[in-house]
């Protein structure tokens, strides 16, 4: 489906206008006016894992633009055979030098190689060196592998750094392999990192609930997502024919109290709102210590577009966190 949507941004919502508030700042006024993504709604959709070659290009647009803004090094390394970047601050003090962030991007588990959108500005903010993984992609490698992945690198993270000394954060995607990688290590009986960031994601692989059948990944531009059932469905490429009620892959239905910390993040047209709230919600009934932040009319991973003052906040609170979690006085 499409919305009608004015020159100014407005939406007709069933009859009812819905303006771009006045309550976000003026840049991101202008960027949620207007698709930047230039979907054109009245083709036929197309797999998302199609648009690799185009995705890779913008990817590695954010990545300079990224470290033009924070500067950071960055190493190509494999960690126990997994494909990850190390990228670390200029100058890593004593105090940080043990201490290492573990990042999983997002791409809808389909796309996202080698972006790091997500790790520099982290690594550059918290001055703690972020390792961003390129775990396996969908459908070509359809789950357990980027968990595999994940859980590869984290295990071998342990090697040599005290659980206390790590923390690990994605979003999208990437948040939801966060989730499904505490929920692995608690079955696995290995130890919780320090703390952990869903940004933009949720712990149920089942249901994203009620925002998914209102907003897109650009808010009310372009198209819904795709049902599970849908053959172009990313979470049904990622599945490969795995139960998306098994625990391990939506840990809202395992025992979530032996989580650490968590910072859930989102916007109020996210698609995936519904999903970070029923998460946030889970893992409080539990008992576990998490925060959830809503940026008023922001899209999904909204961190993403890094000239916006809504991601430097949203960027801040991120590393406030990590920090206070890593570095406790």
């Amino acid at each position: 489906m499409a919305y009608d949507i004015d020159d100014n941004g407005t939406v007709d919502l069933g009859g009812n206008d819905v303006p771009v508030p006045g309550t976000i700042s003026p840049e991101a006024q202008s960027y949620i006016a207007q698709d930047l993504w230039g979907t054109d709604t009245s083709a036929a959709p197309m797999a998302m894992w199609e648009t690799r070659q185009v995705t890779a290009l913008a990817f590695d647009a954010l990545n300079q633009q990224a470290q033009a803004m924070f500067p950071v090094t960055i190493e190509e390394t494999k960690i126990d055979g997994v494909r990850c970047h190390r990228v670390s601050p200029l100058q890593v003090t004593a105090e940080n030098r043990d201490k290492v962030l573990i990042n999983f991007h997002g791409g809808g588990f389909v796309i996202g190689s080698g972006s790091l959108v997500e790790a520099i500005p982290i690594a550059h903010l918290t001055g703690i060196e972020v390792i961003a993984v390129d775990y396996r992609l969908a459908p070509e490698h359809p789950y357990p592998a980027a968990v595999d992945d994940a859980i590869a690198v984290y295990r071998d993270t342990l090697k040599t750094r005290s659980p206390a000394d790590i923390a690990i954060y994605g979003s999208s995607a990437g948040g939801f392999i966060t989730g499904q990688l505490l929920a692995r290590a608690g079955k696995e009986g290995l130890p919780m990192p320090a703390c952990a960031g869903v940004f933009s994601a949720g712990g149920d692989l089942i249901d994203f609930g009620d925002t998914s059948h209102i907003f897109t990944l650009n808010g009310f531009f372009g198209h819904l997502l795709f049902p599970l059932d849908h053959e172009l469905s990313e979470v049904r490429a990622y599945l490969g024919g795995a139960d998306p009620r098994d625990p391990l892959i939506s840990p809202v239905l395992s025992d979530l109290s032996g989580f650490p910390p968590v910072l859930l993040m989102s916007g109020t047209r996210d698609a995936i709102l519904s999903a970070t709230s029923n998460f946030h919600r889970a893992l409080r009934r539990a008992g576990v210590d998490a925060d959830l932040m809503v940026f008023d009319a922001m899209p999904h991973t909204h961190w993403y577009a890094l000239h916006l003052p809504e991601t430097n906040e949203a960027l801040g609170v991120m590393a406030e966190f990590f920090t206070r979690h890593l570095c406790p006085e």
